[in-house]
């Protein structure tokens, strides 16, 4: 029977053969486990009274067409939703409906993106919002604290994309949200503010009008849906604090995604974009606390972001219900948890630390139990490990001590290459994880510098590819070296993994030092990963200690080996085919044998089992697990930002650390992998490198993305009235500024319009813009674009393809784009009235800081001033420094703006009298093709002729969006 005993031993022993299958079997395990727990899962049959089909319904309804603030299906969209509300509002006593026309707002913010020059803005908000009493109404309780809960999406889209996911999915989410709630058995007991905002795609502006409207007051903590991607599951992309984010975790959410670290990378300005979250997180200065509430945001396959693939098809057969369902279920569940649930009340908004395990439950902590639980590990960790260490020594010393007839290398007549060797195999074997750790360094910082300088785009559409190269790369980089240092200087397995193991419990140790720093300084949760390093590196080496120091207590030769004696070779490992080690010149010529102080008997090599297996159950799983969830994370997160202007170094960099970092761990057991494993994953590493290395970047299924506007100039001297025209108020005659288009012939130097295409240097130059023919034989000017779109190439050219404005006058011999009126009043103030021809949004540019300004009602008929109109939100006055742009924004159709401005007298000018100047300008977003079948009359739609150009011409690798709000921008200068 001792072959059945030897064979039943086989699989716990610390061979090769054992390590290899184990390790395969874990990684495989995570990888396949992430991988598939990533997937969206089917729409369930019992759906708990939510109606799936009604509102993907709603979906098709509203998606049909772009619709931008700019555009006349915006109010369609508005005219739908609200033909949906409304009859519930008229069911239900305690659900009440506004159509707010009537919030109007001017603020100062220093653009969606931080770091931008600051921007006065007014906007007249268009907003929709339902509000259903809860049970438990704080009303009749004066000195209770208002505690409803504010449900937030966005209903409008940028103009180049039907916006599926961009928000359409919140939008219809909420509408059914509404529906489920106003029935009286699912009455919450918080009052519930449903809000669907207009303007968010230009500058969080409805978002901000909601400040201005009565409910207002009702709401303490908020939940924003959001869509910054197309389909997908949605993330929890970043949350105030820790009690709202305890509704993200509430069991009616099946299938979840969620990571901290997505919400310090807002925080320490990694990602560069803006929601309505930072509008209701941030609340009024004086006026309106900080609300407390979570964004959820769809964030997958970015490449349709802001394009046409932004649609229902675009997000791929079936699975545009799928991810509608994530969002449903998603929103329901923590909605009902936040109208609910008393622990998820405002905590006074201490931060949280959470992330999802498999993408079925939610692990949440706080900030304050992440900090203490890094201290303790710091402190406690080194002394038990350091008191582990002492009994191991003690013990491998009383083995040393105790053998009979042992022979060891000191006792054999020596030569100095005899000590060189000795000391070369201690030396190489506390070193040798160093040595793997900076080739592994060294190896990824060559492969990161290899994509930038050959391929930076290819993780664009070839992510997988570029994911497992790095992957295979870790592997090889870290597992080779230990592999041959073992080969040519062996020592004893089990005192190498013992010594691996220590010296990666003191790298954990070090990054946990760091780590808390960040915690404690910066409330950084996303550091919660190093925590579950330290801990589970710090119990794999305790084990590995306590086996050594258990085996050296019971004396022999096999304590010696279960050691840290690196001296000793490993004279009896013929595993993985390294075959008995040579004899040397310290080889007894007679073989020895010499018996146990105990028993006497000979003492063969030291075979361990099953210690090693408990090791690397704490060393490699957790860890794996944690790291690899988030590299595939940020993977799908990032890979498609690059397009719009990101850094490729900071995708390459994030994915070479987490794959090295997943790897870590297995190196204390490299020695024992077998060769061939090494082998085949270095054969896929160079097949998936060359492939990344050579493959276009770009494709059908992930497209390139081009940034499209045309800007048109109008010459005010040619045959057209001065703009500098005085301003008379309550004067029918009042001096005008009209700007004519009398034909498309632009050689008539009166209209001039440019063609402006940004995107990728070496692409929207190379391949793009000399497939249009409107930039045949022009003179095409490319150069980096530092305003919009930072690090995109910005090519522009005069373009015979000129845009119309659309509206009532169809006779394009006589197109009007502008009504322009100017008047001094004094030194330092001045009064500008501008209205474009079917819009309602312009701006005014200066070329000197403006310190205020001031929106006046007009009377559309004579131009005449009412009242004034439009005080700042307070936190959001104009800065010291003035500004030098305003955004004009009107809910209504052709509507003028008449604004009054003012500015410091300029210290250094001769003349108090001076001309102030600058450019009024107008936006169009509505266009042909995206304008038909919606309720504008037909031939009444704006016209742009090359963006019809673009969209028709561009390669089948490539997709077209918005550059700015309009897509087409026509100015004329003014002074004033």
């Amino acid at each position: 029977m001792s072959w059945l005993r030897s064979w039943l031993k086989a699989p716990f022993r610390f061979t090769s053969a054992s390590v290899t299958v184990l390790t395969v079997v874990i990684y495989v395990v995570i990888f396949a486990n992430v991988l598939y727990s990533d997937e969206l899962s089917n729409v369930p049959g019992n759906t708990k009274g939510l109606d799936v089909n009604r509102a993907y319904a709603d979906l098709h309804q509203i998606t049909v067409r772009p619709h931008p603030y700019l555009s006349h299906a915006n109010d369609d969209v508005r005219t739908y939703l609200l033909s949906q509300l409304e009859p519930i509002a008229a069911q239900y006593d305690h659900v009440h409906l506004s159509h707010d026309l009537t919030s109007n707002v001017s603020f100062v913010h220093g653009g969606i993106l931080k770091g931008q020059t600051p921007i006065g803005v007014y906007f007249e908000g268009a907003n929709i919002l339902v509000k259903i009493d809860g049970t438990d109404t704080p009303l009749a309780d004066p000195e209770r604290q208002h505690d409803g809960v504010l449900f937030s999406a966005h209903y409008d889209s940028v103009s180049t994309a039907p916006g599926a996911t961009d928000d359409g999915m919140g939008v219809v989410t909420l509408v059914e949200l509404v529906r489920y709630l106003a029935v009286p058995e699912h009455r919450p007991r918080r009052t519930a503010v449903f809000f669907w905002n207009n303007g968010e795609e230009d500058g969080l502006n409805g978002a901000y009008a909601y400040w201005k409207h009565p409910w207002s007051n009702l709401t303490a903590s908020f939940l924003n849906l959001e869509g910054a991607a197309a389909g997908g599951r949605p993330i929890l992309f970043r949350s105030t604090s820790q009690a709202v984010t305890r509704a993200y975790a509430s069991k009616d959410i099946s299938h979840l995604q969620a990571d901290v670290l997505t919400g310090d990378a807002f925080k320490r300005g990694v990602i560069r974009s803006g929601t309505d979250y930072q509008v209701y997180a941030e609340g009024l200065k004086g006026t309106q606390d900080p609300m407390n509430g979570l964004d959820i945001a769809f964030y997958k396959n970015r490449a349709f972001y802001h394009t046409p693939r932004d649609s229902i098809p675009g997000m791929g057969y079936g699975e545009g219900k799928k991810a509608l369902w994530a969002m449903l279920e998603t929103a329901r569940g923590a909605g009902l948890a936040l109208l609910n649930d008393d622990d998820t009340v405002d905590d006074g908004g201490s931060s949280g630390v959470y992330f999802d395990l498999f993408r079925s439950r939610l692990i949440l902590f706080s900030m304050q139990a992440l900090f203490v639980t890094n201290v303790v590990l710091l402190v406690i960790g080194p002394i038990v490990t350091i008191v582990l260490l002492a009994f191991l020594v003690i013990a491998t010393k009383k083995s040393g001590s105790g053998l009979a007839g042992h022979i060891s290398e000191d006792e054999v007549p020596a030569n100095n290459w005899t000590k060189v060797k000795k000391a070369s195999r201690i030396i190489l074997g506390w070193g040798r994880f160093w040595i793997a750790l900076i080739i592994g360094i060294l190896t990824h910082v060559g492969l990161v510098a290899g994509y930038l300088n050959v391929n930076p785009y290819v993780v664009h559409a070839h992510p997988y590819v570029v994911l497992v190269t790095f992957l295979s790369l870790s592997y090889v980089a870290l597992v080779g070296p230990l592999q041959i240092l073992q080969r040519t200087i062996p020592t004893s397995p089990s005192s190498q993994k013992l010594v691996v193991l220590l010296e990666h419990y003191f790298l954990t140790w070090v990054l946990l030092v760091a780590a808390t720093v960040q915690v404690h300084e910066h409330d950084i949760g996303g550091v919660y990963w190093i925590t579950a390093w330290n801990l589970t590196a710090w119990l794999a080496a305790g084990v590995a200690l306590g086996e050594g120091a258990l085996h050296g207590w019971k004396g022999g030769e096999q304590g010696r080996k279960a050691g840290l004696d690196l001296s000793i070779g490993n004279d009896y490992d013929e595993t993985d085919g390294a075959g008995r080690r040579l004899p040397t010149e310290i080889t007894p010529l007679m073989h020895q044998q010499w018996g146990s102080l105990e028993t006497g008997s000979a003492d063969p090599k030291y075979d361990e089992y099953g210690w090693w297996i408990l090791q690397m159950v704490f060393a490699v799983p957790v860890l794996a697990t944690l790291l690899f969830q988030l590299e595939y994370l940020l993977l799908q997160a990032l890979m498609n930002t690059l397009v719009d202007g990101s850094s490729a170094l900071n995708l390459y960099a994030c994915l070479s650390a987490l794959s090295l970092m997943i790897f870590l761990p297995v190196a204390p057991f490299a020695h024992r992998l077998h060769h061939w494993l090494t082998v085949i994953v270095l054969v896929v590493f160079a097949l998936t490198l060359i492939s990344s290395w050579t493959l276009f970047p770009f494709s059908q299924e992930r497209p390139f993305k081009v940034f499209f506007q045309q800007q048109v100039e109008i010459n005010a001297s040619s045959g057209i009235q001065s703009p500098s025209t005085p301003l008379n108020f309550n004067s029918q005659d009042a001096g005008t500024t009209s700007v004519h288009n009398e034909t498309f012939d632009v050689s008539r130097s009166n209209v001039r319009a440019w063609t402006v295409l940004a995107g990728l240097p070496g692409y929207v130059d190379r391949y793009l813009v000399p497939e249009l023919p409107s930039s045949w034989g022009k003179d095409v000017h490319c150069e980096l674009d530092t305003v919009l779109k930072p690090n995109l190439l910005e090519c522009k050219w005069e373009s015979d393809l000129v845009p119309s404005p659309g509206g009532d006058n169809r006779d394009v011999n006589d197109v009007q784009w502008l009504d322009v009126k100017t008047s001094r009043l004094n030194e330092t103030n001045g009064m500008i009235y501008l209205d474009g021809t079917n819009t309602r949004g312009c701006r005014l540019y200066f070329d000197r800081p403006i310190m205020y300004y001031k929106i006046h009602d007009v009377d559309d008929t004579d131009g005449s001033e009412t009242n004034a109109t439009g005080e700042f939100l307070p936190g959001y006055e104009i800065p010291e420094g003035g500004i030098k742009e305003v955004r004009l924004w009107s809910r209504e159709w052709e509507r003028g703006f008449l604004v009054e401005v003012g500015w410091k007298a300029d210290s250094e000018s001769k003349s108090v009298d001076e001309a102030i100047g600058g450019r009024a300008a107008c936006e169009w977003a509505e266009y042909a093709s995206a304008s038909e079948g919606g309720s504008s009359p037909p031939g009444q739609s704006a016209l742009i002729p090359a963006l019809e150009e673009v969209k028709a011409f561009l390669p089948l690798w490539a997709q077209p969006s918005k550059l700015t709000d309009g897509l087409v921008e026509a100015s004329v200068r003014f002074s004033l």
